[in-house]
């Protein structure tokens, strides 16, 4: 059978792509050809900027597209990057698949999934073969107008903040320097000219620091004053006001004992913790604006019999009918009306296995059509959908696990009325009380108690206590393969007590591999398999196709797949099938008694046959990830759960083979999401892990979400935790690290408190002058932050 191409009329032999009644010689001239037809511009194609730049980029008059696609392998060791967009000026489904294949062509590109529906495109690449501008350039060459979803004021506020902690640091080594003949005169009269030169100095020096860099505090204590809040903020301030009137009151009456040094030290610390606090700090707004992206935005509503039109979701009602084609996001939750085709669910329901779909059949939204074409009958508005209410859910929890509540403002807040308090008593005490001379006034006896008192009880060492250590873990963490997307976890993570593991692309690879059955085949029959599989998207084929390495598709005519069933070709006039029992049987043809291999879940058997002889009988199955038993059988001390919404069977089998204490099956997402909330309520602390949608209630309600490399974007999004790596095996090493960091945060908090403890106390006994008590709060903070540099130690 030869004909010509609708779009590029090139000749069309063997393998062919139809659409009705309307032939191509390629995926990608199909797709183009869809497009053009929605924007009515088949006119005059052969002048079309999309056509032009599809032609030049090999997209069309390709018949070996989809071959070329696949043998873009990249290496198992390149580091891969994933970018995620917003690409607007999309017509319809074939844009995003225009967009698709010419990436994938594209050397370095390992994945890409471009989502009409959302605008939305998320794409895996190494960045040694190619760049992100190179991929903007090919999006853009298309006339598509891709974006990043990053949001730039945040990284503006970043920057700001690094420059004020550099122009504080700057001019706060050059005050110290400044303070050296300070120092001496103290000891030595004779150097006192010099000093009060360096004093004028210091407070030259200290002015940026005190206006420009400190601003992010005097905002903070004044926003917190206003509501009648005291944070570790109020500390500093009073401290550096102290500080700063008492330094110029001595440099009026003529005298070089200043404590601008000071001042500006403790500036830079707290600004260092705050520094150490925006880099891990976990961004609820970015969250949300990933999770509203991720719900559809509109569908292919059905008009008439001839007719089908994109409206907006909110433009579909229950009872419209909506045309979903194959590879499509299905956008409403419905029932089928007509065609039939296979669905992934796995990301929504957890089921491993590709789930057919017929007329009257149930299909959710956010899951995804892999083959076939349906019409579907809203049963359920975009508000009313299974996906809206996970969202919705999710944006409910994340708000309340975005607050990063500092361990120190909880003690300050009874600590700062304290301090006051006693600044106060001693300077009354002084003034009224005071009958011994110390060659000064009571008043400026009781003043210079008073500030000693606020500046001992500074929190520098408090303020960097916590964060100098977290920033250490975030560290240690990043070298395992963990990422703390949600500083606020760390105060429980090493602390859980019960560990809740999702079972599908979890504790399972979450995809199909071949384990056997393929071996006894010769060269030539696993040519010939090969060539019937890789014209196939189905999840089985492609496992297939990935096993068969190595060999050179045979010569196969007229092939053609049956949706759910299997692939038909010819070779010559000798037929070849491969597919299900059940289609081989309706091909007249016996199939072995097939036995499932215990040690293995989602397990499914296909056959290859030539004629009526079943050649082979190919076992695929989900494979348990390494490791897991491992990890399961060291974390002593903490309960393990299997969570998942497939089979009980299923559930059960990996669930014994690994060695978890309890597993739950057939759960739909928001019964996982009330099972974390009943073993919160049982005073458990609860660390999630999962992958999918239906993950992400889950993971949002327990104390420690942790989402694993291969998770979709909303759990990644979602999530406190994200593993960048497949060893699971890391959650023990992360629990014991977690564990030394606690230690080491106490170890701190306790010098710090029993300094300012002490130091308060020789304050208002009066053996403690301003000098003297600047001095030991620098001090202070170096042995904090020595301390701190232990988290990297062995032990």
């Amino acid at each position: 059978m030869t004909s010509e191409c609708l779009l590029c009329q090139s000749p069309v032999n063997l393998v062919f792509y139809k659409d009705g009644e309307k032939t191509f010689c390629c995926a990608g001239c199909q797709t183009v050809h869809q497009i053009l037809a929605t924007q009515q511009a088949l006119n005059n194609v052969s002048e079309h900027p999309l056509f032009k730049q599809a032609l030049k980029s090999g997209l069309i008059a390709n018949p070996r597209l989809l071959e070329e696609i696949n043998s873009q392998k990249i290496g198992e060791k390149e580091t891969l990057e994933k970018l995620h967009l917003e690409i607007h000026d999309m017509w319809c489904p074939s844009c995003a698949e225009v967009i698709k294949l010419t990436l994938l062509k594209e050397w370095g590109i390992a994945y890409c999934y471009v989502d009409y529906t959302t605008d939305s495109a998320t794409i895996e690449y190494a960045p040694v073969h190619i760049t992100k501008e190179r991929i903007l350039k090919l999006i853009s060459n298309l006339g598509y107008r891709p974006n990043f979803l990053q949001d730039p004021r945040q990284q503006v506020l970043s920057r700001t903040l690094s420059l004020r902690f550099v122009i504080a640091a700057f001019f706060s080594m050059n005050i110290m320097m400044f303070a050296y003949p300070i120092y001496v005169s103290f000891f030595n009269e004779q150097a006192e000219g010099y000093a009060q030169l360096f004093a004028w100095l210091s407070l030259i020096g200290a002015l940026p620091v005190l206006t420009y860099s400190a601003w992010p505090i005097w905002k903070r204590f004044y926003t917190g004053a206003k509501v009648g809040l005291w944070g570790m903020e109020a500390l500093v301030v009073l401290g550096v006001a102290a500080a700063t009137g008492l330094s110029i009151y001595e440099m009026w009456r003529g005298s070089s004992y200043v404590y601008f040094d000071s001042m500006t030290v403790i500036i830079v610390f707290v600004l260092l913790g705050k520094m150490i606090e925006s880099k891990a700090k976990f961004s609820a707004k970015d969250s949300l604006v990933q999770l509203t992206r991720a719900l559809p935005r509109r569908g292919r509503k059905k008009i008439s019999a001839t007719k089908n039109e994109f409206v907006s979701l909110k433009e579909i009602h229950i009872g419209d009918l909506l045309v979903v084609l194959s590879g499509e996001k299905i956008v409403l939750d419905g029932i089928v009306e007509e065609g039939e085709g296979i669905c992934n669910e796995s990301l929504m329901t957890g089921e491993a296995l590709p789930v057919p779909k017929n007329v009257g059949m149930d299909v959710l939204a956010g899951t995804i059509l892999q083959q076939g074409s349906l019409v579907i009958k809203v049963t359920a508005t975009s508000e009313q959908t299974a996906l809206f209410q996970i969202v919705e859910m999710v944006e409910q929890d994340i708000g309340h696990k975005a607050q990063y509540v500092r361990t120190i403002d909880s003690i300050v807040k009874w600590f700062v009325p304290f301090v006051l308090c006693l600044a106060i008593g001693v300077f009354v005490y002084c003034l009224l009380f005071n009958q011994q001379d110390f060659d000064q006034t009571s008043l400026q006896s009781g003043i210079i108690r008073a500030v000693s008192v606020l500046l001992i009880s500074c929190p520098c060492a408090i303020g960097i206590a916590v964060p100098l250590v977290e920033s250490q873990l975030l560290n240690a963490f990043a070298k395992l393969g963990v990422i703390i997307r949600n500083r606020a976890c760390l105060a429980l993570l090493g602390k859980e007590t019960i560990l809740v593991c999702d079972k599908t692309g979890t504790v399972t690879e979450g995809k199909y591999t071949v384990l056997s059955g393929y071996e006894k085949l010769s060269l030539e029959e696993k040519s010939v398999l090969k060539a019937l599989v890789s014209h196939s998207n189905h999840p089985i084929a492609r496992s297939v196709d990935q096993a068969i390495i190595d060999f050179e598709e045979s010569n196969i005519e007229k092939i053609e797949e049956i949706i759910g069933r299997g692939i038909r070709g010819y070779q010559g006039k000798i037929p070849y099938y491969f597919g299900s029992a059940i289609f081989l049987q309706q091909q007249g043809i016996s199939t072995p008694l097939i036995h499932l291999r215990k040690n293995m879940e989602a397990q499914t058997t296909v056959f290859f046959a030539k004629q009526n002889i079943c050649l082979a009988a190919i076992h695929l199955g989900d494979r348990i990830q390494p490791e897991v038993q491992t990890l399961i059988q060291s974390l002593k001390g903490i309960k393990t759960l299997l969570l998942s919404g497939d089979s009980s069977l299923a559930v059960e089998a990996v669930a014994r083979l690994c060695g978890f204490q309890e597993w739950f099956a057939e759960y739909h997402p928001l019964q996982k999401r009330e099972l974390i909330e009943k073993l919160k309520k049982q005073g458990e602390i609860v660390m999630m892990i999962g992958d999918g949608i239906n993950d992400a209630p889950a993971l949002t309600a327990s104390h420690i979400g942790v989402a694993v490399m291969s998770a979709t974007d909303i759990s990644i999004q979602v999530s406190d935790i994200l593993l960048t790596t497949n060893r699971l095996q890391i959650l023990q090493k992360m629990h014991h690290l977690a564990k030394k960091g606690h230690k080491i945060i106490k170890q701190n908090l306790f010098w710090a408190f029993f300094y300012n403890c002490i130091g308060l106390g020789l304050a208002v006994y009066g053996s403690l002058t301003p000098l003297f008590a600047a001095f030991a709060m620098v001090m202070s903070s170096l042995l904090v932050l020595i301390n701190s540099k232990r988290v990297y130690l062995n032990k």
